[in-house]
């Protein structure tokens, strides 16, 4: 499995639990959820701009 691919879907993987949680489970208070959110999009995002930079590196 690429890196990339491992981050990125570990990235949704967070968002889509903790938001299930919140919305149907159990309120989760903002102090944990937006720390939660924002380490789930900033894996999607390195897993994106890292894909992005190899393979500029590899066409030149």
């Amino acid at each position: 499995m690429k890196e990339r691919s491992y981050l990125i879907s570990v990235g949704i993987v967070i968002y889509i639990v903790m938001s299930a949680v919140d919305r149907f489970i159990y309120h989760i208070p903002n102090i944990i959820y937006i720390p939660l959110a924002i380490l789930g999009i900033t894996l999607i995002l390195i897993g994106f701009f890292k894909d992005k930079s190899q393979q500029h590196n590899i066409n030149g």
